[in-house]
């Protein structure tokens, strides 16, 4: 990259700041705050300034020497206070005694209840029906989602799954997964977006890779294969850096996929309102399907002649956002794109295949990840929002991890369907003409964004994925490719 280049792009990302107009609202509950502000640090404002000290004896105060009457009365308090003082250091001790204990009792209550999860997990995993049933009715006994124990919760979710995978392998079948409630969904995920900084710092990740890609070209098109969890959010923080790049503007188009009209819809009038603000060419089309579920020269609009095509997917486990795995890699080569950005979930598996599907592995092997995984998203939400009956964390965990949760452990995952999923969507994209684009600065970017001090980390790989995760644990994990319709080129 050469260093005008360089210049005018960081130009640019001064811009790309995320702004959500639901976060300014009015309301007493602080829910609603910007997310930066609990990053703030406080200070003790503990400092003697200069103009504060004694300089000399004139600004010493003066003190009226006691009298005998006054020192035989101070004598006998202190004799009181000194009688008392025992009884009040033995209650001090006994306080700190019980807390001590109370502690204890309660570490050993949740080390009680994962290890009946996992004893729980293991008798599912062998067909051992009834003795996990069991253990079940007690973990309904001892956890709760709305407790102030993090690890708590996380077991009370982690039975409900449970339970409903138990009914279904007794029943023999297992239903296939209701459509998602969109709105719903959109709505807590909004509240993650707020609450912990993993989407922000994904969507920053992204973004700065979808602007070097569109550098100096006139005619642009973003494809993102599920606007419904995020809405317009990706995107209001775009459009306002690609405005700023010299030259002007460039003409936009974006295609949006989604199993909801009306959340399509809004996310639409949001970006054709900033771009009108911006004087930015734009054009928007709504795709109410999976991309897996689409014909590519029927419901996709005409590419144009040097247009730059963007795929941005982020993937998760709340419903099957995709269809048919392998057609949507179909209409991902259709598009040939000069970058595509995916967002994955890391639970374990092989190196950065973000966990596989939801129904890839065996259970006892998703349980095991999981339950690392999530643990590590609940600890991360309990350290952002400590209050014991936090809103919005709330909505948080049952309207995003609750459903992940049930899907994860769900027979044959969020689809259901027989068909066969994509277990480590990297190296499918590897195997179909899609080559790496590498870093390029982005987990500096992010680390810079990062607060300091709270847990959260940055790491890049050595094949340009970068990871987003809690206290060391990987969390996301961000990686950009280029289509490269060479067969060579193909891994």
């Amino acid at each position: 990259m050469s260093t005008g280049r360089g210049s005018d792009m960081q130009d640019s990302l001064g811009l790309m700041q995320f702004h959500d107009q639901y976060l300014y609202s009015g309301g007493a509950a602080g829910g609603n705050l910007p997310l930066a502000h609990s990053f703030l640090p406080h200070h003790q404002a503990g400092f003697v300034h200069a103009d504060d000290r004694c300089t000399g004896k004139e600004d010493m105060p003066e003190f009226d020497e006691p009298g005998a009457d006054a020192g035989e009365q101070e004598l006998a308090a202190c004799k009181e206070v000194s009688h008392g003082g025992d009884g009040a250091v033995e209650e001090q001790t006994a306080a700190a005694a019980t807390a001590r204990a109370e502690d204890a009792e309660e570490e050993a209550r949740g080390v009680r209840m994962i290890a009946l999860l996992m004893e729980c997990a293991v008798a599912v995993s062998v067909g051992n029906l009834a003795d996990a049933n069991g253990m079940l009715l007690e973990l309904s006994q001892m956890a709760s989602p709305y407790a102030a124990s993090c690890g708590e919760r996380l077991v009370a979710y982690f039975a409900k799954a449970m339970a409903a995978r138990l009914m279904s392998s007794w029943v023999g079948i297992c239903a296939p997964a209701a459509p998602p409630p969109c709105a719903a969904i959109h709505a807590a995920f909004r509240a993650f977006y707020n609450v912990a900084p993993f989407a922000r710092f994904a969507y920053l990740a992204c973004n700065q890779a979808i602007l070097e890609a569109f550098h100096g070209k006139r005619l642009v098109h973003i494809v993102d294969l599920d606007v419904v969890p995020g809405g317009a959010l990706q995107w209001l923080s775009l459009l306002p850096a690609l405005a700023a790049r010299p030259g002007g503007p460039p003409v936009l188009r974006v295609t949006g996929f989604g199993m909801s009209a009306s959340v399509l819809h809004d996310a639409g009038n949001q970006l054709a309102g900033l771009a009108n603000k911006l004087s930015m060419p734009f054009e928007f089309y709504a795709i109410a399907k999976r991309p897996g579920d689409v014909d590519e020269a029927a419901d996709v609009p005409t590419k144009r002649p040097g247009e730059a095509v963007a795929v941005h997917w982020l993937r998760h486990a709340m419903y099957d956002a995709a269809g048919d795995d392998g057609a949507t890699v179909r209409l991902m080569r259709w598009l040939e794109p000069k970058v595509l950005t995916l967002v994955e979930q890391e639970r374990g598996g092989a190196p950065g295949d973000g966990g596989g599907a939801a129904g890839h592995g065996s259970f006892l092997d998703r349980f095991v990840s999981a339950l690392h995984h999530y643990s590590a998203l609940f600890d991360s939400l309990g350290a952002s929002r400590p209050a014991d009956e936090d809103a919005s964390r709330h909505l948080v965990e049952h309207g995003v991890l609750d459903r992940e949760i049930g899907n994860v452990l769900a027979v044959g995952g969020p689809s259901r369907s027989g068909r066969e999923k994509v277990g480590c969507w990297q190296a499918e994209l590897g195997r179909h003409g899609f080559l790496r684009a590498g870093a390029g600065g982005r987990a500096q970017l992010v680390a810079g964004a990062c607060p300091a001090g709270l847990g959260y980390t940055v790491a890049d790989d050595h094949d340009g994925t970068v990871r987003l995760g809690w206290k060391g644990t990987p969390v996301y994990a961000v990686s950009t490719w280029t289509w490269c319709p060479s067969p060579h080129a193909q891994r």
